[in-house]
């Protein structure tokens, strides 16, 4: 890699620091491993509480207490992805690739 690259990645190795403070900050985690399982553990429960609903006749207003249990789910999940952490590893793999 050349010197310029090079700095490159460590100016977003210094802005992914910063980010990763604000993002495990209310999340109770404090490495990516446990923030993929955080992660994870949103998505299975979202998926339980879908089939939830197979398993019972539910009122409407059940159905609706589900629908919004799901979304607020699905909703943390979202703002939990390392979006950074991912444009990051693209730009390192396309230049790894481009040195071949």
């Amino acid at each position: 890699m050349d010197e310029e690259l090079n700095t490159e990645i460590k100016d977003w190795i210094k802005d992914l620091k910063k980010d990763r403070t604000l993002r495990f900050m209310n999340t109770g985690t404090t490495n990516y491993k446990q923030l993929g399982f955080t992660i994870l553990s949103l998505l299975n429960t979202s998926q339980t509480h879908l089939f939830s609903l197979e398993n019972k006749n539910p009122t409407e207003e059940e159905e609706e207490e589900v629908r919004i249990d799901i979304y607020n789910l699905l909703e943390m999940a979202k703002h939990l992805l390392p979006h950074i952490e991912f444009e990051f590893l693209d730009r390192v793999l396309r230049e790894e690739l481009n040195e071949y």
